[in-house]
C-alpha cells in the first residue's frame, strides 16, 4: 500500500508545480499588459502634445471635403448634361451606331456568302481548263 500512497503524493506534488508555473505565467502576462498599457498611454500623450493627432484629423477633414466638393461638381455637370439633352443624344448616337454596325456586318456576311461559291467555281473552271484533275 505504501506504493499507492507514493503515487498519490507524486501526483499532488506535480500538480502543485504546474499550479505554481501557471500562476507565474499569469503574473507575467498581467505585468506585460500593465507595461503595454503604460507605453500606449505615453505614446498617446506624446502624439497629442506634438499635434500629430490634430494634424491627422485636419488632413482627413480636408480630404473628405475635397471628395464631397468633387462629387457635387460631378453631380451638377451630369444634371446639366441631362437637362440639355446631351445624355439622350449620346445614348441615341450609340444606339444608331450599334444598329449601323450590325447592318454592315450582315451585309458583309451576305456578300461573302454570295461571292464565295462564284469564286470557288471560277477557280475550278480555270484549273480544269489547264488540265488539272482537282475538283471541289
Amino acid at each position: 500500500m505504501s506504493s499507492s500512497s507514493d503515487d498519490n503524493s507524486v501526483r499532488i506534488r506535480d500538480y502543485s508545480n504546474t499550479s505554481n508555473q501557471t500562476e507565474e505565467s499569469i503574473k507575467n502576462v498581467a505585468k506585460g499588459i500593465r507595461e503595454s498599457s503604460s507605453s500606449v498611454r505615453e505614446l498617446i500623450l506624446t502624439l497629442t502634445r506634438s499635434g500629430v493627432i490634430e494634424e491627422i484629423a485636419r488632413t482627413i477633414l480636408e480630404a473628405t471635403t475635397a471628395i464631397r466638393d468633387t462629387a457635387n461638381e460631378i453631380n451638377d455637370i451630369v444634371k446639366d448634361l441631362k437637362e440639355r439633352g446631351t445624355i439622350m443624344n449620346i445614348a441615341s448616337a450609340v444606339e444608331e451606331t450599334t444598329e449601323t454596325a450590325l447592318d454592315t456586318i450582315q451585309i458583309a456576311k451576305n456578300a461573302t456568302r454570295e461571292t464565295a461559291p462564284t469564286t470557288v467555281k471560277s477557280k475550278n473552271t480555270k484549273r480544269s481548263k489547264r488540265g488539272s484533275k482537282i475538283k471541289v
